[in-house]
């Protein structure tokens, strides 16, 4: 890797300090012109040092997870389209377990259009069971549990334990991140045991993300790759990622 310019290194420091700084900052504080930042934040990104926002950036830290409200419009876009992608897979009179997050929120908005009948759908996640109550097709189990405000969901032993009591055709989650190794990352332990309880209970499991979840990091392990049936992303992997998605024996479906 190259080492970083003087004004990349700066703009990391600014980050640590602060958390998040939007581009007309940067822009301000260097005296370059708002291409030169986009083109700074991206490179930034691409090494996994930052996350990119619609009009700035955030720290990329294993132990906290972006602001809701930063999430909901970061990748808006590619969000949808798996979302679309990933719905086809939900038949009707399916059971289904779905974690929280806003690519889930966007699956959930997906999944309510398509409106499947016979849908069962256990969640921990207010966000996704608001959505889904639109569409009266569909029946909604929603857990108790530790409250996680930054995701609106559910989580802890008692979340788990509820899941327990269920066996479900599809698992359906999003992740903090996805390190080289193919390990499967989530922020916090609250989170990452119940994911961990509904892979485990699920007969597949599909998981959605987007390319900069391979450059993220997050401290709690919810499992590996190769656990998965199908991975949903929105580009075609570098090389070094679709070889390790191979490697898990993972169906590998590109949203268009």
């Amino acid at each position: 890797m190259e080492p970083l310019s003087k004004r990349h290194a700066d703009i990391l420091d600014i980050l640590g300090k602060r958390g998040y700084v939007a581009i007309e900052e940067i822009v301000s504080a260097f005296n370059v012109t708002p291409q030169t930042v986009r083109r700074d934040l991206q490179d930034l990104a691409d090494r996994g040092l930052l996350r990119r926002h619609h009009g700035g950036a955030s720290a990329n830290l294993s132990t906290a997870n972006t602001d809701y409200g930063l999430r909901v419009v970061e990748t808006a876009g590619e969000k949808a389209a798996m979302a679309q992608a990933a719905a086809e897979l939900v038949t009707p009179g399916t059971s289904l377990f779905m974690t929280p997050g806003t690519t889930m929120d966007a699956l959930a908005k997906a999944i309510a259009e398509r409106r499947p009948r016979g849908l069962r759908v256990v969640t921990n996640s207010t966000a996704a069971a608001a959505i889904l109550d639109k569409c009266p097709e569909i029946s909604i189990l929603i857990t108790g549990g530790h409250w996680l405000g930054p995701n609106r969901a559910c989580g802890g032993m008692h979340a788990a334990a509820f899941i327990e009591n269920y066996r479900c055709d599809l698992h359906m989650t999003s992740i903090g991140g996805i390190d080289a190794a193919g390990n499967l990352l989530e922020y916090r332990d609250d989170e990452a045991v119940v994911g961990r309880t509904m892979l485990r209970n699920a007969r597949r499991s599909v998981l959605l993300a987007d390319h900069t979840k391979f450059s993220r990091v997050a401290m709690s392990r919810l499992a590996h790759l190769s656990e998965i049936s199908t991975l949903v992303t929105d580009r075609q992997p570098a090389a070094s990622t679709a070889q390790m998605i191979r490697d898990a024996r993972c169906e590998l479906i590109v949203a268009s």
